[in-house]
């Protein structure tokens, strides 16, 4: 994959409250939260921020979205950071998703709880909002799926590998809650696989690389499988089948771990995107870059000035 790639980035924005607590609070007793936060989040909406700190390329952030917030601050915050937001979708009488997340302090660690009723993106409106943008472009592109509107995914990427648009084309899938329906049929669509810890414990598996080697023959032929595990790091399995392991960096005290798994794929997009070749040395750079990428940012609130922390270099 050459550099200088458009990254195309296909999920949900969600609007977060994030409530900080000393501790995880016990079932049915009172705490008070010490802050409140009020944050845009979304897989795809902070992967496309870390991508954005890095002049790679243009990122697009596709996502359906209310027709009240076509002009809202934090639509036109992710504008000016040069999040390309012209593949977004308004909808009529539609709120945009929320999530509340109890963040505590004492762990580091961060619980989730979601709503949404907007409707994801169909196959035929992912064919009207790529179509014109895409379709004379000699531009590489990665299109990146966050696991999620599972069907229509599948049909989204089997459209793309069909059509033109396939000619120099990376597909990256996100498998990462274990629950949603059919999101096992994912595994065979991405040229990279990412995987969550909890995605293979549910799945019967205690240690990564057992679980990537379990789902190879489910996975696309010739595709990276990742599997990141907390502060062990990421664990891989490159296209010979062959076993890698990049350590995370020690942070001295984690801040805020939203989002981190999200930093981890922009790391390996933005490692993997600035070379020229696939040997097995891109790959481990990128998991590398990866890792690095989510330490940092589980070490501070927020994804601002990431790039500042970690300086890549960039391949030519």
């Amino acid at each position: 994959m050459p550099k200088s790639c458009a990254v195309v980035l296909v999920g949900q924005i969600y609007l977060d409250t994030i409530l900080h607590v000393p501790h995880f609070p016990h079932e049915d007793h009172k705490l008070r939260a010490s802050c409140k936060e009020n944050r845009r989040g979304g897989n795809g909406a902070n992967t496309a921020e870390v991508l954005a700190q890095y002049s790679t390329g243009t990122v697009y952030l596709m996502s359906a979205l209310s027709i009240q917030d076509k002009e809202s601050p934090w639509l036109k915050e992710l504008q000016a950071m040069g999040i390309n937001t012209s593949l977004c979708l308004f909808r009529e009488n539609a709120t945009t998703p929320s999530s509340y997340i109890i963040h505590s302090e004492q762990s580091g660690t961060r619980t989730i709880i979601s709503h949404t009723t907007i409707q994801d993106i169909t196959l035929q409106e992912f064919k009207d909002l790529c179509s014109p943008v895409f379709a004379d472009s000699e531009t590489p592109l990665w299109f990146h799926f966050e696991g999620r509107n599972v069907d229509q995914a599948l049909s989204q990427i089997d459209w793309l590998r069909s059509t033109s648009l396939s000619h120099d084309l990376t597909i990256s899938v996100e498998c990462e809650k274990p629950d949603r329906t059919n999101i096992d049929s994912l595994m065979a669509k991405g040229d990279f696989v990412f995987f969550s810890k909890l995605f293979a414990e549910r799945r019967g598996y205690n240690h990564p690389i057992a679980f990537l080697r379990a789902v190879e023959a489910q996975c696309r032929r010739g595709s990276y499988r990742i599997c990141t595990w907390g502060e062990k790091g990421a664990f891989a399995v490159n296209t010979e089948n062959e076993a890698i392991h990049i350590e995370a960096k020690k942070v001295d005290h984690l801040v805020d771990s939203v989002g981190a798994g999200d930093t981890f794929i922009a790391g390996v997009i933005l490692g993997f995107s600035q070379h020229c070749s696939s040997e097995k040395q891109v790959f481990v750079d990128a998991l590398r870059i990866g890792c690095q990428l989510a330490s940092a940012k589980v070490a501070q609130s927020g994804f601002r000035d990431l790039a500042k922390k970690c300086i890549i270099p960039m391949m030519k």
